[in-house]
């Protein structure tokens, strides 16, 4: 890997990852990181995004060498008739959109402030919800059918 090529998957995993993967616990299943969908299920977003063609990789990484991302043209069209709040996450201070490094899984879920607006527009509808005093949360349905 060169100095400049995006990392896509975690070379290694920490101990404490592994034990959570073991167990197959509610937090590698779906957690938050930074206000976005971690864990199993925001692979899963993640993907679903990428297979829906909403997201496109930018040649240009950010930095840490993170992969951005951009909102296709289809891809706004969905966040729109969604209802995803796009304009404040415009305005949000940070990266727009990265694959943002998963704690418990060998790929990428959706960090930045678009990663913010998606998971708060699943929370408001009800579909991913908080868990109290920990970064667990709880899901209603699979991402496939979040975004249909």
């Amino acid at each position: 890997m060169t100095q400049n090529e995006p990392i896509r998957i975690r070379p290694k995993f920490s101990p404490q990852s592994q034990r959570e993967v073991r167990r197959n616990t509610h937090l590698r299943q779906a957690r938050t990181c930074y206000g976005h969908l971690a864990g199993v299920a925001g692979v899963a977003l993640m993907d679903e995004m990428l297979g829906l063609k909403w997201l496109e990789e930018n040649s240009e990484p950010v930095s840490g060498n993170k992969v951005r991302y951009e909102l296709t043209p289809k891809g706004l069209q969905a966040m729109d008739e969604m209802g995803v709040d796009l304009t404040a996450a415009a305005k949000s201070t940070g990266i727009f959109a990265f694959g943002c490094l998963d704690w418990t899984e060998p790929g990428l879920h959706l960090g930045g402030s678009l990663g913010r607006a998606v998971t708060a527009y699943l929370s408001e509808r009800g579909l991913v919800g908080r868990t109290s005093g920990t970064r667990e949360v709880t899901l209603q349905s699979s991402p496939s059918s979040w975004l249909s």
